[in-house]
């Protein structure tokens, strides 16, 4: 074996070692998400756009989402309540929801003026609706 034959080797293992780390901080990342207290998964779509998988947790007046195939450690929107409106829910829609699994309930709502859909788990919509109706009194 020649030393181009051993250094293309070597390259094609650290390669492999470093996308097998990748994916496994990925996951790492994301079960410790899911595991923190008032998380659950959501699904988002920006307006006409793709569905994203992600992370959601209530902190206070903010739905914090994150991005499930992301590293940052920083929320990929802040959903504020008060600039939050719902406009309807619905069941999953297999001609309009492939991406997502077929247990989910859909909430169209309006932040800032854009449209927005979360996914939810059928349990996470009763949540989200009080969290939603639970603020304080608006003078």
């Amino acid at each position: 074996m020649t030393t181009v034959e051993i250094l293309g080797l070597v390259a094609v293992f650290l390669v492999l070692v470093i996308g097998v780390s990748a994916w496994l901080l990925v996951v790492v990342h994301q079960r410790r998400m899911v595991a923190s207290v008032g998380s659950l998964p959501v699904a988002l779509k920006r307006g006409d756009g793709r569905w994203a998988n992600g992370v959601g947790r209530y902190a206070g007046d903010e739905l914090v989402w994150y991005r499930t195939l992301s590293l940052s450690p920083v929320a990929a929107m802040r959903l504020t309540r008060t600039e939050l409106s719902v406009e309807s829910s619905r069941a999953w829609d297999p001609s309009r929801d492939m991406a997502l699994r077929p247990n989910l309930s859909i909430v169209e709502c309006r932040f800032r003026g854009e449209r927005i859909s979360l996914g939810f788990p059928d349990s996470g919509v009763t949540g989200f609706l009080s969290w939603l109706e639970a603020s304080a009194p608006r003078f």
